[in-house]
């Protein structure tokens, strides 16, 4: 992976194995219902709203919208899944048979084995939102998270000036999860290459963004799902800081 980063004249590089990253900066109605409690019993916990938002064969990528006070569990069909929190209300990850959950905040990114089928409580008084993303291909290596003593951050730097960073969140050599930032009028452009296959990208907004995938401009809404296999992705801040993450499915050539 290299990273170039660049602005105006000024000029960087970094090798860190497979991705090609350069960054630039320019100038600068809810409804409530009631009923009789003694009629039907103790309230039932709320379930999340499921829709499909993205498919292909690699990934399927349901949005969830976590109502407050709600309790969902996660049916995995067999596969192994990751689970991404885009709504701004904390949740609560809680596999079976564990009374203690962990919580998960926006941008967050957790990886779930196959039989895992957790629970995604939102025990707030306030709405929430999470991307459920089923892999249709399993591989039989363990899944690493990036977490303390190991350096997960790394800045995005023009000269000596940081305009973000680029955070590894977990891999296993064949699906691997980055979570971007870029300033304000900042620009972050990624090569994707690999000697051995393809990769097959799942790009996760966690803030409106414009976004050029191989020369297609998209305008991307927050929790919206976009696959592509594009081999270079630019991200444009624009008037609002941008945040992003990016999961990359490899398959051998």
């Amino acid at each position: 992976m290299i990273r170039r980063c660049r602005i105006f004249s000024g000029l960087s590089r970094r090798v860190l194995g497979g991705i090609l990253w350069t960054a630039s900066l320019t100038g600068l109605g809810t409804a409530t219902a009631t009923q009789d409690q003694s009629a039907v019993g103790p309230k039932q916990p709320l379930k999340a709203a499921s829709q499909l938002v993205e498919e292909n064969r690699y990934y399927q990528v349901s949005r969830l919208d976590l109502p407050a006070g709600s309790d969902t569990q996660v049916h995995q069909n067999k596969r192994d899944c990751v689970i991404v929190v885009t709504g701004e209300v904390p949740v609560t990850l809680v596999l079976p048979k564990s009374s203690e959950g962990q919580q998960v905040t926006n941008g967050e990114a957790r990886f779930f084995p196959c039989d895992a089928d957790p629970n995604i409580r939102n025990s707030s008084d306030r709405d929430s939102q999470a991307l459920v993303i089923e892999l249709k291909q399993h591989w039989d290596a363990d899944v690493r998270t990036c977490a303390e003593p190991m350096k997960c951050s790394r800045p995005i730097r023009m000269g000596s000036t940081e305009i973000g960073e680029t955070t590894s969140l977990f891999t296993n050599g064949f699906i691997t999860a980055y979570r971007h930032r870029v300033v304000v009028r900042g620009t972050l452009t990624s090569s994707y290459f690999s000697s051995k296959g393809k990769d097959h990208l799942l790009f996760i907004p966690l803030t409106d963004l414009r976004a050029n995938f191989d020369g297609t401009e998209e305008n991307l809404k927050r929790s919206q799902a976009y696959a592509s296999d594009a081999t270079e992705v630019e991200v444009n801040a624009d008037l609002v800081e941008a945040r992003w993450i990016v999961i990359r499915v490899e398959t051998p050539k």
